[in-house]
């Protein structure tokens, strides 16, 4: 490897974020101490997150423990959302920029897309598959923007982004605290409810994201290149099916839905890390023909039962949790000997 593999170039044309830093960001962080490692402010935000999507999960989903939970994750969010632009303002400021650091902040966004994604379904009172909907396609398309990242060196954010997106979270959080989950049935956009548009848009927004992502790179690579993120998105169309047809439960969709954009999105990160090209992934390609046959089992009507969502999650998650791990390790190892000659440059 060599250290162009970090080199990339980043086009974010959000809306509110420069808004967002000049009003948030910047008059803060200049009370921070410098001894503050940057990289501890990336944890605290990830685990803020963390903390507000089991809130969530714990007492949010029946609306049965009040306001309490909505409010908790919603200023849960709101801080990460902070520690996410913070930590690298702080870096730069105090002259501690390191791979490291950029690899930590974008693999564990890997992560905060996720529990975003659940955050969303939650708030909104999402029926079951408009649950997996959501837990499938947002998270999806952070893992093929690092995909793209990973093939042509481009980062590209669109208008409505991380700001956006969590500023359009809190407010439903907000209103789901206020007024519960009937409101969403209460309020009308034509013939559908407020629900349904919410949840609508989100899914397209994020489904048009990975549909420019992959035609982005096909115009620059080659149409050749849709082989290599093929597998993962007809494994997340599969597992959506699955749950559909009454083949997966929602939970069991979700887990292993969440496990294949995961190991994805990671291991398209150590690729770009390591300065190497994203290849068919015969896991995902496994995955893809298990899920697409589990369909076709319950369709020609033979029963599926619990057993089977079970060993499914278990499956998905060991496996492909532990090659996630193994290409965070992987990706860690270079960063850290990335840093090591930057040190030694700067001493010389």
């Amino acid at each position: 490897m060599t250290e162009a593999g970090l080199v990339y170039t980043v086009r974010d044309r959000s809306i509110l974020l420069p808004h967002y830093k000049r009003l948030f960001v910047e008059p803060v962080i200049r009370f921070l101490p410098r001894r503050l490692d940057p990289n501890a402010i990336t944890h605290a935000g990830h685990l803020v997150n963390l903390a507000g999507v089991v809130v969530l999960l714990a007492f949010g989903q029946t609306g049965a423990h009040g306001a309490w939970p909505f409010v908790v994750t919603a200023l849960c969010l709101q801080l990460y959302n902070w520690c996410d632009n913070a930590d690298g303002a702080h870096a730069r400021r105090t002259g501690r920029c390191s791979a490291m650091g950029e690899l930590l902040d974008h693999g564990l966004d890997m992560l905060n897309t996720t529990y975003i994604a659940y955050i969303a379904a939650i708030a909104i009172g999402a029926p079951p598959l408009w649950w997996t909907a959501l837990a499938l396609v947002v998270p999806a398309a952070c893992a093929v923007t690092y995909w793209e990242q990973a093939e042509t060196g481009l980062f590209s954010l669109g208008l409505l982004n991380q700001i956006e997106s969590v500023t359009m979270l809190t407010m439903v959080l907000a209103v789901t605290a206020i007024f519960g989950f009937s409101a969403w049935d209460a309020v009308r956009v034509g013939p559908i409810t407020a629900r349904v548009a919410i949840m609508g848009f989100v899914c397209a927004t994020a489904s048009f994201g990975i549909v420019h992502n992959v035609w982005r790179v096909a115009r620059v690579k080659g149409a050749s290149t849709i082989v290599r993120v093929a597998p993962i998105v007809l494994f997340e169309i599969g597992v959506l099916v699955a749950a559909a047809s009454g083949a997966m439960s929602t939970v069991a969709a979700v887990t292993i839905g969440t496990a294949g954009n995961v190991f994805f999105g990671l291991r398209s990160l150590a690729m770009r890390t390591a300065g190497e090209r994203p290849r068919v992934e015969r896991g995902v390609v496994i995955g893809a023909a298990l899920v697409w046959g589990l369909v076709a089992w319950r369709l020609t009507d033979h029963a599926v039962g619990s057993s089977s969502d079970v060993a499914g999650s278990v499956i998905a998650t060991l496996f492909f949790g532990v090659l996630a791990v193994a290409n965070a390790r992987d990706a860690r190892r270079e960063v850290v000997r990335l840093d090591r000659e930057a040190a030694a440059r700067a001493v010389k």
